[in-house]
């Protein structure tokens, strides 16, 4: 199925930012399925989707991407990368919530139909935005998927205390190896001996390879970046406070057995077990053997690759 993709900008309503996006779908519009909204992770950006969102629109659904706030092309300057503005995670949700309407709105003009399916595929940190959106608008979505999902930290609190110390004494757009080192240094640790930095992103030397190239991935992280991804993570995993509109929400984690950031089978299963309590009961998980944490680039990703859509087209 022939596709074509087109770049544009969506303006922030919070504060006036340029979110840099993409549009990738069928060039023949009479077969379209559904719409898919990617929601990338931390450092990284749009383009690195490329594939899995070529392959969703060679299967008849509309795809857009867009570069989160602080990320991709998503800032005001280079030197912004890793910072989310004044808005922080309120603005970056809000963001996410515009993004969804206007994929939501295009892809009923595209065919003329209404009802049609709309999904969210996020990874990573964005597992963290998806969780916190469904907090209030799980209305609108039809399934959800959730790829190389953080567990749940130890030390938030101490942790956001200490971010905010610095923040008060250094700036929002300060940055520190130490926070860096906190933050994600065991994952580094459990790939020690590869001598590789990110080697636990993938078990593919090449792509891992590909990451610490890529100039809009890998970079340190603002303090005001980390009080935002720490305040999120605090909240994606409070029990209670949702909206629940839509109980009967289908969600699907899926993520690879040597992914340091799910820490364990155990810890993810908790995450699984709290959206299931707070009403969710259609919600399940995946883990997929000798995967690490970038499962849709893994040698082995067709496997994801073909689950995920069976998922959208069950």
């Amino acid at each position: 199925m022939d596709i074509k993709v087109t770049k544009y900008q969506h303006t922030s309503e919070t504060d006036g930012l340029a979110l840099a996006a993409l549009r990738t779908e069928p060039e023949d519009g009479t077969n379209i399925r559904g719409s898919v909204l990617i929601v990338h992770g931390m450092c990284e950006h749009k383009g690195r989707y490329e594939p899995f969102v070529n392959f969703l629109a060679g299967q008849g659904y509309v795809v857009t991407s867009f570069d989160l706030r602080g990320h991709g092309e998503s800032v005001r300057d280079p030197g912004d990368l890793g910072y989310m503005y004044e808005g922080g995670y309120e603005a970056l949700l809000a963001d996410i919530h515009e993004m969804v309407l206007e994929a939501r709105e295009y892809a009923k003009d595209r065919t003329g139909r209404t009802g049609l399916p709309f999904y969210m595929i996020a990874h990573s940190m964005g597992t963290l935005c998806a969780r916190c959106y469904i907090r209030m608008h799980d209305a609108e979505l039809d399934k959800l998927v959730l790829l190389g999902c953080p567990s749940k930290a130890t030390g938030m609190w101490p942790g956001l205390q200490l971010v905010r110390g610095l923040i008060a004494t250094q700036g929002g757009r300060a940055r520190s190896k130490v926070v860096d080192y906190i933050v994600g240094g065991g994952f580094e640790k459990a790939f020690a001996s590869e001598k590789t930095p990110n080697a636990w992103t993938n078990s593919d030397p090449e792509e891992v390879r590909i990451f610490n190239e890529d100039p809009l991935c890998g970079y340190r992280f603002t303090l005001n970046g980390y009080e935002n991804l720490i305040r999120m993570m605090m909240l994606a995993y409070t029990d209670g406070g949702y909206a629940m509109n839509k109980p009967e929400l289908p969600i699907r984690f899926y993520s690879g057995a040597n992914d340091p950031c799910a820490i364990s089978k155990e810890k993810l299963g908790e995450a699984i077990k709290l959206l299931r309590k707070q009403g969710y009961k259609n919600t399940k998980g995946k883990i997929y053997p000798s995967m690490r944490h970038e499962i849709l680039r893994e040698p082995e990703k067709a496997k994801v690759w073909a689950d995920i859509l069976e998922f959208l087209q069950s």
